[in-house]
């Protein structure tokens, strides 16, 4: 293994693994949940089938990061940064407003595979709390955003990941893991945590120019 690719797998550990890890434990300890349903979300299918892409995204997202270290070191760094801001942000959510989805019954007719793998999602996501915001879309648009930035980066694979974390996004939505206020809230730490990091990187490289 090269040098650069521990230092991606060492950068991995700390802005993903170690947040993931803390989520699950999370869990161990909460209660009195919260439910921040709205009327958008009864409009909303059950689409099972968006189960595919709903798991997409944990490949996705590791090879978008990927790319980007490669072909963009400091949009990937700067990128990470704002990632652990913004799970640090929704870690605290968290803990301090708990929220819950109920899920609907899975179709008996979809296939043997599609309601396999719906089960093993819910089963290792139960009970399905910490929903307040959405982890999937917060990180869809983190990493669409870095590369958007960036000007090293393929426009056809800018394009694929587009539409890509779009349809991840929806996914939660179709899939009955996240409610709609969910990615708004997801939005919006993603909006407030960017602002925040790219004022402190201005900072220092004013400090730095003096």
């Amino acid at each position: 293994m090269t040098k650069a690719n521990k230092e991606f797998l060492i950068s991995i550990l700390y802005s993903l693994v170690l947040p993931a890890i803390l989520y699950f434990v999370l869990k161990l300890f909460q209660n009195n949940y919260h439910i921040i349903t709205s009327p958008i979300d009864n409009t909303i299918p059950y689409i099972p089938y968006f189960i595919y892409i709903y798991l997409f995204f944990f490949p996705f997202i590791i090879i978008v990061l990927y790319i980007t270290f490669i072909k963009d070191i400091n949009k990937y760094y700067n990128g990470i940064k704002t990632i652990l801001l913004e799970l640090i942000i929704t870690e605290v959510i968290f803990l301090i407003y708990p929220t819950i989805i109920y899920r609907p019954t899975i179709n008996s007719n979809i296939d043997l595979i599609t309601k396999t793998l719906l089960n093993l999602t819910y089963y290792f996501d139960t009970p399905a709390i910490n929903c307040f915001p959405s982890i999937h879309c917060l990180l869809c648009f983190q990493v669409s955003y870095m590369t958007i930035l960036s000007k090293n980066i393929n426009p056809n694979y800018k394009i694929f990941i587009l539409i890509t974390s779009f349809l991840i996004i929806l996914s939660t939505l179709f899939i009955k893991q996240h409610y709609f206020y969910d990615i708004i809230g997801a939005l919006i730490i993603f909006i407030i945590s960017n602002i925040i990091i790219n004022k402190i990187s201005t900072k220092f490289v004013k400090k730095v120019d003096r």
